[in-house]
């Protein structure tokens, strides 16, 4: 297999109008994505509005696990805090954001694609995940950070296991758990499972094996408690297990709809298209993970099989990141697990001989259509521009409802609770005097965290309050009757009254 990369390697020295297309259409697909012709940022929604505000509660002197709620590590909270205190609380930062994270993820994708394939392919490869993938939702959470760095790990191992190597894998498996904390716990056992493929397939010894995988974890937990270390002198190491092992363990719940989720959303005028996206997307983690491990265990014995490892890597960590979250799926959680199987995906691709000019063509094609069909979208789509107290933004006719009426009423610095979401407080630049982040209606929020909002309402009374009742109206909880609110919402009807309700039903309550 590799012989046949080098040779196609060559083949394609010629073709720098192909090298040169991707550096241009990479940075070119995400800006038209996110902003505005020529400059103005669209306002994005997605679990990366909760990491905006940590970042932003931390530039103010507030610290995670204590001051305010958060159960992933911060290790996302630290790279948006970086940029906002060099660029300012900006809402065109977070776009960059998105930006400079895509083209991360396109890097290290054609890194680790051109190791199994010639670079025609390998671009092919990070065209297909940008706009398959990552430009489905634009969400810019700990998965992807997470997963940058799990897969810079395993780009250092993937063509020698020596030492130096396997301890620098640790050390970037330490970091991508100070992002996620399953990632590097999954690229670790996918890799000590590699080494011990290897020790089988390769008749090594089982000493040098065990002393890899020894010195794999020893790096692993050295560079995450180093990480660690201030907010387990700050917080204690029981508020920090609690958070970030017991409560996702226990309390983070998967959404019930994630096999159709978003086909009916607004953008979505054609919900078949997603619909199929989605179910290939999964199919996909179904069958080729097993697939390609089948086909490398058949040819292990082989004098080639040597070559098969950097499949088994892939593969397995692939494999690992899907099993850590096959309890609480969701799209951000199977997006991150997705790229591994995008890679093995084009590896068999670039096996094809009569039918391979075919299937590239074809990915071409579908790539071509999404990625008009997006940016046409975001372009085109109804939206107005406005000037916030965290700069000019692009948002839609009911965002700009909300945010005209909110900046009426308030000023930057006051005191204002957003009870489900995260939305408002970064571009109005408004403060959250409680704990937590959202209230849920179900086994998210504890009833501890209701009665200590409470509390905190009490103690640093927000004059008003962003409620909405059509979305809690909506939950499984609700239905259910395991509504845990009704503490807090006898609080709101008793010592607020509703001041104003939008066109989609969430109402703002104010304090006489």
């Amino acid at each position: 297999m590799n012989g046949k990369v080098e040779e196609n390697r060559d083949l394609n020295r010629g073709r720098g109008w192909l090298y040169l297309l991707f550096l241009i259409a990479i940075p070119s697909y995400l800006y038209l994505n996110l902003f505005t012709f020529p400059n103005v940022p669209f306002f994005l929604l997605g679990d990366q509005n909760f990491f905006w505000v940590y970042a932003m509660r931390m530039f103010h002197g507030e610290r995670g696990y204590q001051d305010f709620f958060q159960f992933t590590p911060p290790g996302t909270d630290l790279f948006y805090l970086a940029l906002f205190r060099i660029f300012g609380l900006h809402l065109w930062v977070t776009n960059a954001a998105v930006f400079i994270l895509g083209v991360a993820l396109c890097w290290i994708c054609f890194h680790v694609a051109q190791r199994l394939m010639e670079r025609d392919l390998a671009v092919l490869t990070s065209l297909l995940f940008l706009v398959y993938i990552y430009g489905d939702r634009l969400d810019a959470t700990h998965h992807w950070f997470g997963l940058f760095v799990g897969l810079s790990a395993l780009s250092v191992v993937l063509t020698e296991r020596t030492l130096p190597r396997i301890a620098i894998a640790g050390l970037l498996l330490g970091v991508a758990s100070f992002f996620t904390q399953t990632t590097g716990v999954a690229g670790v056992a996918s890799l000590v499972a590699a080494l011990a493929w290897e020790r089988f397939s390769r008749n090594r010894s089982w000493q040098s094996m065990l002393v890899q995988q020894l010195l794999l974890s020893v790096t692993f937990a050295l560079t995450l408690s180093v990480l660690s270390t201030p907010w387990l002198l700050h917080v204690g190491w029981r508020q920090l297990w609690y958070l970030q092992v017991t409560y996702p363990l226990h309390y983070v719940v998967p959404e019930h709809n994630f096999w159709l989720s978003d086909i009916n959303a607004p953008h979505n005028r054609s919900p078949l298209l997603p619909l199929i996206r989605r179910q290939f997307l999964y199919l996909l983690l179904l069958v080729i993970y097993p697939s390609i491990l089948w086909h490398c265990w058949r040819r292990r014995r082989e004098i080639a099989a040597r070559y098969t490892m950097q499949l088994v890597l892939i593969c397995l960590f692939g494999l690992s990141l899907l099993l850590v979250i096959i309890t609480r799926p969701d799209l951000n959680r199977i997006h991150a697990a997705s790229m591994p199987a995008i890679l093995l995906m084009m590896w068999a691709v670039s096996r094809l001989d009569k039918r391979r000019s075919v299937a590239t063509a074809a990915i071409w094609v579908v790539i071509a259509f999404l990625a008009v069909k997006q940016i046409r979208f975001n372009q085109h789509s109804p939206h107005q521009t406005i000037l916030l107290p965290a700069g000019k933004v692009a948002v839609s006719p009911l965002f700009d409802e909300k945010f005209s009426w909110i900046m009426q009423h308030t000023r930057p610095e006051d005191l204002f609770f957003q009870a489900q979401g995260a939305v408002v407080y970064l571009p109005l630049q408004l403060f959250s005097p409680a704990f937590v982040d959202y209230l849920w209606t179900g086994e998210p929020t504890r009833p501890e965290y209701i009665d200590r909002t409470v509390r905190e309402l009490e103690r640093q009374p927000a004059r008003y309050v962003l409620w909405s009742q059509q979305h809690i109206s909506r939950s499984d909880g609700y239905h259910a009757g395991q509504n845990r609110l009704a503490p807090f919402y006898g609080f709101l009807i008793t010592h607020y009254r509703r001041e104003h309700v939008f066109s989609d039903g969430d109402e703002v309550w104010e304090r006489p």
